[in-house]
């Protein structure tokens, strides 16, 4: 990572790296120097975070904030296209960091391998000038929707699934909120990629929409879908724009609210699309444990659990043929391959356990 130079001018380096967008009328030399100094966050690093990182990168965001809990898997490749085969096993967020670093070392990348929820987001924005949605679940993005409200930081939007999605810019007290227009929706009854599929194509229309009206909040500019939601479909090849209204009795954000916000569930144990046919839990700790990867790779490989990978940021393992699981700094551990929850619970309270953790901290 170069040395941020202490003089508001762009280096010989930086105009050269950014000549193409320079020469824009929209971003000029003034625009980039704003885009430097700004702090951006993508909660999520799937097939939307993916492309919205590299592009507010390439265009020099001063500072990106990446937040993600899993660890790249093969059903990942075919979207998203920050990791390769050969980075099977490691933190999404870790090996996002060294990608961008790579592609951009003008750009400040934080890496946070966390579980976004209603008691993590506002930790997660604060200090933040937009927040860019790359999620794939409701529930955290009404945490994020509320946190967002809150703290008044501006939350673009964004939502992608087999060939079509919809984007929509929140500027707080301003527009509607997220849960004005998309409220009350329950995971587990929608459709999600692992089970109706999604097309690459529609993730880069999409997240390059999301950063666009990032850029333009950064800029110090409306927003093109303040109080809009754009909604595209690549199978019929449309796109429409469908003004969306602020509700003054909306729970969130409204003047004379109708009732207190719905409470968000935060389960610890929470079981998600299977991987490879096989069930799948994560599991999350009350705040971050801030784990020593040290002790833990020295106490796992102590139990003689198979290691597979050892990242700074998390390791992944098998405790026997049958099941493998991946714990991150943060606490967040996925098994893939327990019959149930509960066995998916005993391996965690083994492994704190080990590491001198009561479980009174989980």
């Amino acid at each position: 990572m170069c040395a941020r130079r202490a003089t508001e001018e762009l280096s010989d380096e930086e105009l050269e790296f950014y000549s193409r967008q320079i020469v824009l009328k929209e971003i000029g030399y003034e625009g980039q120097l704003k885009l430097r100094k700004a702090k951006a966050c993508i909660v999520g690093l799937g097939g939307l975070g993916c492309v919205i990182a590299t592009q507010l990168t390439a265009m020099g965001i001063g500072h990106l904030r990446i937040v993600d809990r899993d660890i790249v898997e093969l059903s990942n490749m075919q979207r998203q296209h920050l990791y390769g085969v050969d980075d099977v096993g490691y933190p999404k967020v870790e090996v996002a960091a060294k990608k961008l670093e790579a592609l951009n070392p003008h750009v400040k990348i934080e890496p946070l391998p966390l579980s976004l929820n209603s008691d993590s987001a506002e930790d997660i924005i604060k200090g933040i000038d937009v927040v860019v949605d790359g999620l794939d679940r409701m529930e955290p993005r009404y945490a994020i929707n509320r946190a967002c409200v809150k703290l008044k930081i501006p939350y673009v939007f964004g939502a992608a699934i087999m060939t079509f999605g919809n984007v929509s810019t929140i500027i707080p007290s301003e527009t509607p909120c997220l849960e004005c227009f998309y409220g009350n929706l329950n995971d587990e009854v929608l459709p999600s990629c692992a089970v109706v599929g999604v097309h690459p194509s529609i993730v880069g229309v999409v997240a390059s929409m999301e950063v666009a009206e990032a850029i333009r909040i950064l800029m110090g500019e409306k927003p093109r879908l303040a109080s809009k939601l754009l909604y595209c479909d690549i199978g019929y090849m449309t796109a429409d724009e469908i003004n969306v209204a602020r509700l003054e009795d909306c729970p969130v954000c409204g003047t004379r609210p109708r009732s207190p916000p719905k409470p968000l569930k935060r389960e610890m144990v929470e079981e998600i699309c299977g991987r490879g046919g096989k069930r799948t839990f994560v599991i999350t700790p009350k705040k971050s444990l801030e784990l020593n990867m040290a002790n833990l790779h020295k106490l796992l490989k102590g139990r003689g659990f198979n290691i597979k990978v050892k990242a700074q940021l998390g390791i992944t393992f098998s405790p026997d043929r049958k099941i493998t699981a991946s714990i991150l700094e943060s606490g967040v551990m996925i098994t893939e391959g327990v019959k149930e929850k509960e066995e998916a619970l005993k391996l965690y309270g083994d492994v704190t356990k080990g590491l001198g953790i009561p479980w009174s901290q989980i």
